[in-house]
């Protein structure tokens, strides 16, 4: 803003200091007129009555020898915040330390603020604090460095944060770290993939994990055996989120990468958990199409079960299917149906007959069968399979919408459209139901159906199915 906009901001927030035109002017230029430094200098005099902008000065410059130490000592990156205002958080920083009571068992304000640093800008939920924590909200709020939005949560200036995150640690990043790491554990363990009520559970706390997965890595924090393993696990269950439920396959995957990597520097190589790892980066390379990475990743993963659980342990079983899939989609099928065949033994002797992990194999072997045009005992294996996941999930779970889109792709190719038809509305209403009218499996869901009203020669319909389907993909 210009010095006068600044300047009239000042002499609004602080009418005390009306007539001192020349102390107030030297007090923006000092701040660089940066609106945000302004109102956080507004909002310490406002709290603090200091009397004059000479007077605030002079008691800011008190901490700046320090504080340009602190500075000096920075990694310098291209397009950061100003000195000065670095200087005012530091100020305010300083004063709410002299007023904790050190008898007072609570964080104070000063911890809540570090933790904050560390979280997505909007949208910081309260359950993420503990109630001793949350009291000091209105404390931040009144100098200016959050903002309390109700329901909404709390909002913290990237800059602010940057500059606590900098500056105004004390030493104290990796127990801070440490805290929030253990917040998000706890949140993000309420998140099931197969229970849809708990997705908002991902929407709400994902954006923040990222936030502060980024900030670590940005920082080169060194954090315990134990915290690291706790960010390996948040960092799995947070990919898998984002990459079963959200679709940002590019996100979920560097976070199952650095899953892995912690869990090997911590656990070694041939551990169950690194193994997990794998398995979940090759999901991911699954949904992006990247089937020959898929195949690197499950091997390893299926190599490090082999040899820690031995060859009859049911994570194996799920192995072999996988690698499965895999091979079925590089089109490998003879490779495909002796894996199927594997898993589909090993599942059943180790689930029984009637678990969705032998569901699983029906229906991979049905993949198979389809492609090779052995569209009767395809459609055998998918009816099995369809049984099995109805008796153990019911008929509206999310699981079921790709049971019923295996059975009408093979209806589709058999030329029994209406039947196709009435399976991919199946899976269209399920699909809305768990993940959103805008989701992706939604946009394949109508594909579907215009493929099927195209071969009807109903083209109208077809084209309304295409265009809602491009509608999403485009979003």
């Amino acid at each position: 803003m210009t010095e006068a906009e600044a300047c009239g901001w000042v002499r609004r927030r602080v009418p005390a200091w009306e007539g001192d035109e020349a102390g107030v002017l030297e007090l923006v230029r000092k701040l660089g007129c940066l609106p945000l430094s302004i109102e956080q200098a507004a909002a310490f005099v406002k709290e603090y009555r200091i009397k004059s902008p000479a007077l605030y000065l002079a008691e800011q410059a008190e901490h700046s020898s320090v504080l340009r130490k602190k500075w000096g000592e920075r990694r310098l990156r291209g397009g950061e915040y100003l000195f000065s205002f670095a200087e005012v958080i530091s100020l305010t920083f300083a004063k709410l330390s002299l007023e904790t009571d050190d008898d007072d068992k609570s964080v104070g304000a000063i911890e809540l603020l570090r933790k904050m640093a560390f979280f997505h800008t909007d949208g910081i939920p309260a359950d993420l604090f503990k109630v001793e924590e949350w009291v000091h909200v209105s404390t931040l709020a009144r100098h200016s460095l959050v903002l309390d939005i109700g329901a909404g949560g709390l909002s913290m200036h990237a800059m602010t944060q940057e500059v606590v995150r900098d500056l105004l640690m004390g030493g104290s990043k990796a127990t801070v770290l440490g805290e929030v790491l253990a917040a998000f554990h706890v949140k993000m363990a309420k998140f099931d993939v197969d229970l849809p009520g708990t997705y908002d559970v991902g929407r709400v706390y994902a954006p923040h994990v990222k936030a502060a997965v980024r900030h670590i890595k940005q920082g080169e924090t060194q954090l315990s055996a134990e915290d690291d393993l706790l960010l390996a696990n948040v960092c799995k269950t947070t990919g898998v989120f984002l990459g079963r439920v959200a679709c940002s396959f590019r996100e979920a995957l560097e976070l199952h990468m650095q899953s892995r990597d912690i869990r090997v520097k911590v656990l070694g190589e041939d551990h169950t958990f690194v193994a997990t790892a794998y398995h979940h980066m090759a999901i991911v390379c699954c949904s992006q199409g990247k089937h020959d990475e898929a195949l690197e990743h499950f091997l390893k993963s299926f190599a490090i079960n082999i040899k820690v659980l031995g060859p009859h342990h049911e994570d194996v079983a799920a192995s072999y299917n996988n690698l499965a899939n895999v091979y079925e989609s590089l089109g490998k099928y003879d490779e495909g149906l002796k894996f199927f065949e594997k898993g589909l033994d090993l599942n059943i002797k180790v689930h029984g007959p009637d678990h969705p992990h032998v569901a699983a194999s029906y229906d991979g072997t049905a993949e198979v069968y389809s492609k090779q045009g052995k569209y009767e005992d395809a459609l055998k294996l998918r009816q099995m399979s369809l049984a099995i996941n109805v008796k153990v999930h019911g008929p509206e779970h999310p699981s079921m919408s790709c049971s019923y889109d295996g059975m009408a792709v093979v209806y589709r190719k058999q030329g029994k459209f209406h039947e196709a038809l009435e399976l991919y509305q199946k899976c269209l209403d399920i699909d809305i139901k768990a993940m959103g009218k805008d989701h992706p499996y939604v946009a394949d869901s109508y594909d579907g159906m215009a493929e099927v009203y195209e071969a009807l020669g109903k083209l109208e319909e077809a084209r309304e199915m295409q265009q809602k389907s491009a509608a999403i993909r485009s979003a």
